[in-house]
């Protein structure tokens, strides 16, 4: 059991989110007693086992259906013969699974430090997020709201950074290093990268780097110019719908209104 708490750790934080499915109720003859945690990937790759056999196969496919819904659940499953009712084993016994999500909590990484950068943060932890600023000119007294803020040039301040598959990068340099910027997260694992800019000057940062030998495919990934159409003019209104393109991304959501008969 130590060494699935241990995996469960070491897989946060490496940013990774996957299913754990543990034996709530346990009845007659099973495999495993009750607290029983197995922990299940999207690829379907395991660690720890809840018994083996039919119960653990069919575990696996409720746990890859909760982590495509989002959604916690709890499953029964009968330990006997399939002509018996049951899944196609033997114990003759009755188990009772709770299959939950777990996930990092994910990190808004704000490059740059201007007025936008400042309403980003305060956003960010808003919608709890972990919040970094990375720029050289940055002052924790100015981002009180900031987990961590790195007062160093983006090269090298990015290796006290762990991107992960949780990360989303907001560049917002007022344009003094985009490029370097960019430079260094396009290739990580971060699920969101984008900059603020206009479209001559997104398509003029672009153009640097794929002459660094940088492909176009991946630049596509950038979201830029960032945010949703808002009509926001102010800072903050652009921090708005900066995160509102965040939570649209991690969310999967349309972006539409939702009143009735609006488009």
């Amino acid at each position: 059991m130590l060494d699935t708490y241990q995996k469960i750790t070491e897989l946060l934080e490496k940013g990774e989110t996957f299913a754990v499915a543990t034996i709530i109720q346990a009845e007659g003859s099973t495999p495993r007693g009750i607290g029983t945690k197995m922990i299940i990937m999207n690829d379907q790759t395991t660690y720890g086992t809840i018994g083996g056999g039919c119960v653990e196969s069919a575990a696996i496919m409720a746990a890859i259906e909760t982590l495509k819904e989002g959604k916690p659940r709890v499953v029964d499953y009968s330990l006997e013969e399939e002509e018996k009712g049951g899944i196609g084993m033997r114990c003759g016994g009755k188990v009772q699974l709770s299959i939950e999500i777990l996930q990092p909590i994910p990190t808004l990484l704000v490059i740059g430090s201007g007025h936008i950068a400042t309403s980003l943060t305060k956003l960010g932890k808003i919608i709890e997020f972990k919040v970094v600023v990375l720029d050289p000119f940055a002052k924790k007294e100015d981002f009180p709201e900031a987990d961590l803020v790195i007062a160093k040039p983006v090269d090298n301040g990015i290796a006290e950074i762990k991107i992960t598959p949780q990360t989303y990068v907001i560049i917002v340099t007022r344009h003094q290093y985009d490029e370097a910027a960019l430079r260094e997260v396009i290739k990580s694992n971060a699920t969101y990268i984008g900059m603020v800019g206009s479209e001559n000057r997104v398509e003029t940062a672009f153009n640097i780097l794929m002459k660094e030998g940088i492909s176009k495919e991946l630049l596509h990934k950038v979201y830029a110019p960032i945010g949703l159409d808002i009509g926001s003019e102010t800072p903050t209104e652009i921090a708005t719908s900066i995160i509102a393109e965040v939570i649209k991304h991690r969310r999967g959501g349309t972006g539409r209104n939702l009143a009735l008969g609006k488009k």
